[in-house]
């Protein structure tokens, strides 16, 4: 934790700046272990491994701890050698390269996908997960005008109206109350500020396999639906693999067993080992969370109106529905 993410890090009970107390520092000055007092109150926020955490690690979103932190880095750009959070992220944010003297909320960053490119445009950046999954982030992008924190999207402790631009990707439709979250967002942005999301899209007919699975898996705990797709969608994928190459017959057979395609060449230049970690993280994604929750593209472009928003846009793209606008000045 850098000294500097207390210029607007405050006490989540009576919203006053908090001071370092008991605090361990490595040689570049950061805060590794120690925590955080109120001024006012006897709140006490612990700083654990580099990162302030102002609430515990077992809740609802727990799963995703574990997720991200067992795969920390198959989604970096970087490290996988493609494009794909590249491509969403110029997509749906549609931000200039360029943020220099900006500051960004990020909610819910997980291992950092999204992080590694808000870093990109120079601005200082405040991220935050209700997970544990801030570990694997401050592994992968430990750096000067990063600022990570663990807490609840319901409860963010900052300074209010302190942001240019604050983005939340892949986050909403795992929360209990997908509306009240989005909204509890609004009030840091500074005036003129911009928000950018998105969230699952809610389809008419049949749902997809993954709402049939889910009920099955509901009573087990993460580690178990990980150790139970660890086994069977590696031998899933050879026994697909060997189908798939049946003369005349094979391809249409193998679309049978429903783990998705056995390569994305040439796009994405995975092994085969590759592909199956990232569709057993796929696939871990889907079923692990407490809550999922898709949502209708005129019900999110209510809750931009609802929150005084100008210069709204919705659409369907990356993710299902994206939505952006902008706080009156």
């Amino acid at each position: 934790m850098h000294p500097k993410a207390l210029d607007l890090l405050i006490c989540p009970t009576c919203a006053v700046p908090l001071r370092v107390a008991e605090i361990t520092r490595d040689e570049a000055g950061e805060i590794i272990e120690g925590r955080l007092d109120c001024g006012r109150c006897s709140k006490s926020v612990p700083v654990v491994r580099g990162v302030p955490r102002f609430v515990p690690s077992e809740n609802y979103a727990a799963n995703f701890g574990f997720q991200w932190n067992r795969y920390d880095r198959i989604q970096l750009d970087k490290v996988m050698g493609n494009n794909l959070s590249r491509d969403r992220w110029n997509a749906t944010t549609g931000w200039p390269a360029n943020l220099q003297g900006q500051r960004i909320l990020e909610a819910g960053c997980g291992a950092g996908r999204f992080t590694e490119l808000a870093l990109e445009t120079g601005a200082e950046l405040y991220s935050f997960d209700l997970s544990d999954a801030v570990d694997a982030n401050y592994k992968n992008h430990a750096a000067p005008n990063l600022h990570l924190f663990q807490a609840s999207i319901y409860d963010i402790p900052v300074r209010a109206a302190s942001f240019d631009k604050l983005f939340c990707m892949g986050v909403l439709q795992h929360c209990p109350d997908v509306k009240k979250a989005f909204l509890s967002l609004v009030p840091f942005l500074k005036p003129g500020g911009e928000v950018v999301i998105d969230v699952y899209q809610m389809h008419s007919g049949i749902p997809p396999l993954k709402y049939w699975a889910r009920p099955f898996v509901r009573h087990m705990k993460t580690e178990s639906i990980y150790k139970l797709l660890h086994w069977t969608i590696p031998l899933a994928f050879e026994v697909k693999k060997a189908i798939h190459h049946i003369p005349a017959v094979g391809p249409t057979i193998a679309k049978a067993i429903p783990i998705g395609p056995i390569s994305h060449a040439p796009r994405l230049n995975y092994t085969d080992d590759e592909l199956k970690e990232v569709k057993i993280l796929s696939a871990l994604d889907m079923l692990s969370p407490t809550y999922d929750q898709p949502q209708k593209i005129e019900d999110v472009r209510a809750w931009f109106e609802e929150a005084g928003f100008v210069e709204v846009k919705t659409w369907l793209g990356y993710n299902g529905i994206n939505a952006r606008g902008r706080r009156p000045s």
